[in-house]
């Protein structure tokens, strides 16, 4: 990567950050795929995602734009940075105490950081770096920004785009990076579920506008986005139950995003391969959400159960929390056994997948597979 990054004769948008990072880089590649082709220029996706970046340099020209999704570890070594760099956040989810010779985690939160920062760092003063300011290690590193800051969060940036709830429950965004406050979109027209995808649906749309987008790009791109795979990805609709695919949800914060996105009764799947995670911010959060149900797999279906009846208070109501079973079809059985109309089956295992499946992909993807297979035979 830091080769291309060197070798690329058009802009680079970089775009990193603990979680969202994918989500938010597919929708600036497709707002400006939208904006550019009427332009005549070509727009590239590579990094973690998209194709291998080496595979269109032969093909690029000063014209074109290429978007990168960049990880800590390509960042690491990164001598220059991209013409504009967003920032998602960043958390604790790539560092291993257990292990410091793994060489895919990092040895401290520092030397994470410091890696994260490269994606800017080294910008000129015409740079433009995008941070969300809702996160606190962001906050820390918004004095390092050389060239122009942008902001986005859930409170009014002085310059960037936020989200405010409305007295009807729903969401506008907003933005000012021209200098006026305008509305930008409403999230009844988001196909997304959840505010961290507002916060990514910011960060895209400053990105993409920093870059040459106009607004009606932005919105007719946003509109049509639905999202990733595994990403709480929407399966289908059996008998009023809605199915999600959120498999990509490794470690807890993205499986407590994931419930704070439903206000529906949720039967929430979770459990897998240890990951050396402490489960208490999950479990409140289970008790504190719309969880009737947790359908417990893996190895550490058991200290989720555990955590969850020791973060409850005397009293309180606890979900049903039963043993899914070691195979998908058992999972998913256990699962529409407690689910009714109206409510939401998520698997967001909130663990790591290899004591029962090969990877992610392969747990998301046979999660579909039993999903889709009812369907059809209700058909």
């Amino acid at each position: 990567m830091r080769l291309f990054v060197e070798l690329c004769p058009c802009p680079l948008i970089g775009v990193t950050g603990t979680k969202g990072k994918g989500t938010t880089s597919t929708l600036i590649f497709r707002i400006l795929e939208k904006s550019q082709r009427q332009k005549g220029a070509q727009v590239y996706l590579g990094g973690n995602i998209g194709v291998a970046p080496f595979t269109f340099l032969p093909l690029l020209s000063s014209n074109d734009l290429v978007v990168l999704e960049l990880s800590s570890f390509q960042l690491e070594d990164m001598p220059e940075s991209v013409d504009i760099a967003v920032i998602t956040n960043i958390t604790e989810d790539h560092l291993a105490a257990a292990d410091p010779l793994n060489p895919n985690y990092h040895k401290s939160r520092e030397e994470y950081v410091r890696a994260k920062t490269n994606i800017f760092r080294y910008q000129s003063y015409s740079g433009v770096t995008i941070m969300n300011h809702d996160d606190p290690t962001c906050r820390e590193l918004l004095t390092l920004v050389r060239g122009n800051l942008l902001l986005y969060g859930s409170a009014n940036q002085q310059q960037g785009a936020w989200y405010e709830k409305q007295a009807d429950g729903k969401y506008t965004i907003y933005w000012n990076p021209a200098g006026s406050c305008e509305e930008l979109i409403k999230s009844d027209r988001i196909k997304l579920r959840g505010e961290h995808n507002l916060l990514n649906i910011s960060a895209a749309a400053l990105a993409s506008y920093t870059a040459g987008a106009d607004r009606g790009a932005i919105i007719q791109a946003t509109t049509e986005y639905t999202g990733l795979e595994h990403r709480l990805e929407y399966v289908a609709t059996i008998d009023g139950v809605q199915y999600f695919d959120d498999s990509f949800a490794t470690s807890p914060d993205p499986t407590i995003v994931a419930l704070h996105a439903f206000k529906e009764p949720i039967i929430l799947i979770a459990g897998g391969a240890d990951k050396g995670t402490d489960y208490t911010g999950l479990a409140k959060e289970i008790l504190q959400s719309s969880v009737k149900a947790v359908v417990l797999i893996g190895k550490m279906g058991p200290v989720i159960r555990e955590a969850i009846m020791n973060a409850a208070n005397d009293g309180e109501n606890l979900p049903l929390m039963v043993d899914g079973g070691n195979d998908m079809p058992t999972i998913v059985a256990r699962a529409r056994t407690y689910a009714k109309p109206g409510d939401v089956v998520i698997l967001s295992t909130a663990c790591a997948s290899f004591d029962l499946f090969k990877n992610y992909k392969e747990r998301g993807n046979l999660f579909k597979q039993q999903i889709l297979a009812m369907l059809n035979n209700k058909e």
